[in-house]
């Protein structure tokens, strides 16, 4: 059966045939509680922030900490564990008030040196988080007073006060433990239990800061290891919410009686990425000559159906004040073939990695293979679940489809995936004059100086850039209807705070 096709009638029938869905245990609560379950497609591996490397991960410890700075559905910063920023001279002094009686979900009260610790774990290279250089600039972190946090920038970032929104600068106690194994924050919930491979369960935080919140008593978040079974539970009232719908599920979910459909447009992109260190990307003109045999447009149809946009091989989209303009370059098998004699390709074969649990990776790879092997090249993919995709593909093998949320501010869609150092840097590209660039926007101040050397960062990777980003795809979560208050995020982020379940 086609799922693409697939009627009501039908998917109600198949529904009825599912013997494998996982029953997990249930809340051992009265009747009266207000529990929410939440479903993914894998199993979620880290939930100490400094290590949280996936959307899934993300939303857990969204619910189990806070930040000092808070991102609105409207991507904007709003106050957080900071109830006030502002910089002190030039935008590379930077100060944050803390409110006063934040507790810990061990009791004890929040203050600066908890926030100091917190961004100097990150920071420090001993600790190994990707988050290192993807919360900015940052010289030096200090404590100014029990509720005051200094941070002083190599260079000034105006956007500064975005970055402290990232999951990696969730706010941990100074004297934590292990994370992953006993998560204490100040967030809306508490965490009880962790089942790895099944479920993670919290709880209502009675202590939180934010009057009237949360409303909800008790939160799931479960794992289904099938497309299926995860859809069987929604539908028949075992979960509230799938966070990620596949996009060819949309028409079909959209239709079903007790469910909301929410979609919003994102900038996540899904880059076919090749490893630029190494034969055969290591050759800009092989790397180009893969740019020239994609139809960006073919393959924004075919695997979005109409639910995203075509991108131009670049993070950036065109909504952005900084994005320059460009194209990326244009489909032409003849010229990519062209391009493969002058670098001397005769006989080339590539393996091209996908997980099948992340919607459009797989679909992406499907679509692209047969426009590679028209250019003279075979590709043979491989498929595999998100963990072993991590654990064994991610930045280890040459040719694969990755996957990301959208990112806010300029710095963090180019600097981290781009430069020689950054922790995102996928493809292990490295050019000096990239380095040179991404560096000196860093540093400057004047907008339309910025502009300038973005425009320039783009021009170059449009063209040299080890990433082949044929599309921007929407974001589509499915819920109960009596789920309410949890908005859609453009970045795919879960905001429980103010989440209330109608059990009328």
């Amino acid at each position: 059966m086609n799922i693409r096709t697939m009627t009501r009638k039908d998917f109600v029938r198949l529904l009825g045939s599912v013997t494998a869905v996982p029953m997990l245990p249930s809340f051992s609560f009265g009747a009266t509680k207000k529990d929410v379950a939440i479903s993914f497609r894998s199993s979620i591996n880290r939930i100490d922030p400094a290590f949280t490397i996936s959307g899934d991960e993300y939303a857990v410890t969204q619910a189990i900490y806070d930040n000092l700075v808070r991102l609105g559905p409207d991507l904007q910063a709003k106050p957080g564990l900071a109830e006030s920023w502002e910089t002190i001279g030039e935008a590379d002094h930077w100060r944050f008030k803390l409110r006063s009686g934040v507790r810990f979900h061990s009791g004890r009260n929040m203050d600066a040196e908890d926030v100091v610790y917190s961004i100097r774990r990150i920071l420090d290279k001993a600790t190994g988080s990707a988050g290192r250089n993807a919360i900015g600039p940052i010289e030096t972190v200090t404590a100014a007073g029990p509720n005051v946090v200094e941070f002083k920038l190599t260079s000034p970032l105006a956007d500064f006060p975005l970055l402290m929104t990232q999951t990696f600068a969730r706010i941990v106690p100074k004297d934590a433990g292990n994370l992953d194994t006993k998560p204490i924050g100040t967030g809306p919930f508490k965490f009880v239990n962790w089942m790895p491979g099944q479920q993670i369960q919290l709880t209502r935080n009675e202590d939180y800061w934010e009057v009237g919140t949360p409303k909800i008593d008790n939160v799931r978040f479960v794992t289904y290891p099938t497309q299926t079974g995860e859809q069987a539970a929604l539908t028949s009232g075992q979960t509230h919410m799938m966070w990620d719908v596949p996009l060819s599920l949309i028409p079909v979910v959209s239709r079903l009686p007790g469910l909301v459909l929410e979609e919003v447009a994102t900038t996540a992109f899904q880059p076919i990425c090749m490893r630029s260190d190494r034969p055969p990307f290591d050759n800009p003109k092989v790397r180009l000559a893969m740019k020239h045999a994609i139809n960006r447009e073919l393959v924004t149809k075919i695997v979005l159906q109409g639910h995203g946009t075509i991108a131009q091989d670049l993070p950036v989209g065109q909504a952005s004040p900084f994005f320059a303009g460009g194209k990326a370059p244009e489909y032409n098998p003849a010229r990519a073939r062209a391009l493969l004699e002058e670098a001397g390709i005769k006989d080339l074969s590539l393996t091209l990695f996908a997980t099948n649990e992340r919607a459009g990776c797989l679909e992406t790879a499907q679509v692209v293979k047969p426009m590679i092997e028209a250019i003279g090249v075979r590709v043979d993919i491989q498929q595999r679940p998100w963990d072993r995709f991590l654990a064994e593909v991610w930045k280890k093998e040459n040719f694969f489809v990755g996957t990301w949320l959208g990112r806010i501010t300029i710095d963090e869609q180019l600097y981290p995936f781009y430069h020689s150092s950054g922790s995102w840097n996928e493809y292990s590209y490295s050019n000096p004059e990239v380095d040179r660039l991404l560096d000196d926007a860093r540093r400057a101040t004047d907008l339309a100086k910025r502009k300038e050397l973005y425009a320039k960062v783009q021009e170059i990777l449009a063209f040299d850039g080890p990433a082949i980003i044929p599309y921007f795809m929407n974001y589509a979560c499915a819920k109960s209807e009596k789920l309410k208050g949890v908005p859609p995020m453009p970045n795919k982020w879960v905001e429980l705070r103010g989440a209330d379940l109608v059990t009328s």
